[in-house]
């Protein structure tokens, strides 16, 4: 009996652990994919406050456009679905889109964007909130064909 209770307990501790990580001091990174490939993310400034621990960091970026100015740029077609998601999923993400200099706000509709209709490289800044720990922002770099 002695023995299930110890194995009992150290697989729920194990569970505890994985399924809230009170030891996480930065936000989740986004899942960025487009039809089940992966786009790299670029981590920028962020305050997150874990359960044990808890940090800010200011990063040096000025936006989305210089964020991943070092990326290499995933080829895409026009108007194609990416899908975004965290683990877990913040209260709330925005999203800017930028061309060159230009910032717009961008619309994120069941956890996807749809890519420009127009042929060039685009740098989407996605800036997330947890209301429980802090919030992130990530930036993904792709160049529609």
């Amino acid at each position: 009996m002695r023995k299930y209770l110890l194995i009992g307990s150290v697989i729920l501790i194990i569970a505890f652990f994985v399924q809230f990580e009170p030891f996480r001091d930065e936000p989740p990174d986004p899942r960025v994919e487009i039809q089940g490939k992966s786009i790299p993310t670029v981590q920028g400034t962020f305050c997150w406050s874990g359960m044990f621990s808890g940090q800010c960091v200011d990063k040096i970026y000025v936006d989305g456009l210089h964020m991943t100015e070092k990326s290499k740029p995933v080829t895409v077609m026009p108007n194609e679905k990416i899908q975004i998601s965290f683990d877990p999923e913040p209260d709330t993400i925005k999203i800017l889109r930028f061309n060159k200099e230009t910032g717009k706000p961008v619309t994120l509709k069941n956890n996807q964007l749809v890519t420009p209709k127009e042929a060039g490289t685009y740098a989407y800044e996605l800036q997330a909130r947890w209301s429980e720990n802090g919030d992130g922002q990530f930036a993904f770099l792709i160049k529609v064909d």
